[in-house]
Formats: structure tokens, C-alpha cells, sequence
């Protein structure tokens, strides 16, 4: 997968978990794969509620997107 499918990805895990805030700022925290494929990739996802950082600071919504056989998976690691 790319890099841009991956942040897709994490994304929409963001989306469907905390509604109420907005996405600020995704970050590509690490990654591994070759050229522009990547296998895996932590992503953070930084958010805003009514234009305060102070609960994505405190709380990093970080999610780990992988692709093995073709398939994409993504979940929120701690």
C-alpha cells in the first residue's frame, strides 16, 4: 500500500472512533516496506474539539495500519 492509503486508513479509524473532534495534523510516525510501499506504518493523529489540542495532547490516537496477503488492517495501539 502507499503511504497515502495508509493515512486513509488511519483516518477513517479516527473518524469512526471520536466523531466530536476534527483532524488537525497526520503524522507518519514510522514505517517499514521498500520505495513507496509500505507493509505497516504507525500513524498519530492529531485533533482539535472546538479548535483545543489539550485532549489530543494528552491522549495520542495513534493507529497501526498493515497489509499482508493484500489484505489492510488498521487499529488504535496504545
Amino acid at each position: 500500500m502507499t503511504i497515502a492509503k495508509a493515512m486513509s486508513k488511519a483516518m477513517a479509524v479516527f473518524d469512526k472512533a471520536k466523531p466530536e473532534g476534527s483532524i488537525r495534523v497526520v503524522e507518519l510516525w514510522e514505517c517499514s516496506g521498500r520505495g513507496k510501499q509500505v507493509t505497516d506504518a504507525d500513524i498519530r493523529v492529531s485533533y482539535a474539539i472546538n479548535g483545543d489540542y489539550t485532549e489530543s495532547d494528552k491522549t495520542p490516537f495513534v493507529v497501526r495500519v498493515r497489509e499482508c496477503d493484500g489484505k489492510i488492517t488498521a487499529e488504535v495501539i496504545d
